[in-house]
């Protein structure tokens, strides 16, 4: 059942320019246990949805590229409370007319406690998630551009386990809810809703389906093609992994996105490749 219950969480794709940590938490990692994901991420977009939802074409040799790594690390301190953090470093492109852009350093660091409230038969589970955000740079530094350079906390309620027997007989689900706020004049606040289903394909290979609605809300409604420190804007965003177990102790993912609807962000495509280690 801990194997099945680490496959599942495995498999779950960190949304690249968002919260790579998110879809970690929910499964319980075991007392004593410890989980460690480096990751890779690419974003990019060129064109660019509007404040009503329509797209703007960008223009020739423009547009804005983020490459980002990330250490996601978990470790059990009771069958219930996990200790969790992300720490990302991310390089940014972002292009003009007139010329180029770059930057690259550490982001923005992740860090929390995850509390399992409820299992259901140790087949489901319902947590919540209490986290802080602590930018890894100056916010008035060229590096800003990296994260909004101001702190935060987040609040997550998360419900996940194995599909009912009725819908599937094997596969599982992941749903939650959060809320993030940044402690600036200019906030802002976000809320996101997020669901996952995924299914094997065989023994070693499982495919899943995530879909993530994402707001922020601010102040500052200036358009920034830099998804690191935009303040004001939504999106829809469906994504889609493959990932194979080698091992108990490792697992490799790929996986790929696009944002078909937003508001007053990019129209952003990009992907992932990481790997679990159970140590």
């Amino acid at each position: 059942m801990k194997k099945n219950i680490l496959s599942c969480l495995c498999i779950l794709f960190l949304a690249g320019f968002i919260t790579p940590y998110k879809a970690y938490a929910g499964w319980p990692i075991g007392k004593y246990r410890d989980i460690v994901i480096p990751s890779m991420f690419l974003y990019h977009q060129t064109d660019r949805f509007d404040n009503n939802g329509k797209i703007v074409k960008g223009q020739t040799g423009t547009g804005f590229t983020s490459y980002s790594a990330n250490l996601y690390m978990g470790y059990g301190i009771s069958r219930r409370l996990d200790l969790i953090a992300s720490v990302p470093y991310v390089y940014v492109q972002n292009k003009f007319t007139n010329g180029t852009v770059t930057n690259s350093g550490p982001g923005d660091l992740y860090m929390g406690l995850s509390y399992n409230l409820v299992n259901f038969n140790y087949v489901r589970f319902l947590s919540i998630q209490v986290s802080g955000i602590a930018p890894l740079y100056r916010k008035f530094d060229p590096a800003a551009d990296l994260g909004l350079g101001n702190f935060g906390a987040e609040l997550k309620l998360m419900y996940c386990g194995n599909l009912p027997k009725a819908i599937a007989s094997k596969g599982y689900f992941n749903t939650e809810i959060a809320y993030r706020r940044y402690f600036d004049i200019q906030g802002p606040d976000q809320l996101s809703f997020g669901g996952t289903v995924g299914y094997p394909i065989s023994r070693h290979d499982q495919l899943s389906l995530e879909l993530l609605f994402f707001r922020s809300f601010s102040s500052n409604k200036a358009f920034n093609p830099n998804i690191n420190n935009s303040r004001d804007y939504a999106f829809f965003k469906p994504s889609l992994n493959y990932g194979h177990q080698f091992s108990r102790r490792l697992s490799t993912f790929i996986g790929g996105y696009y944002t078909p609807f937003g508001k007053n962000t990019g129209v952003g495509y990009g992907g992932s490749v990481l790997a679990i280690i159970k140590i």
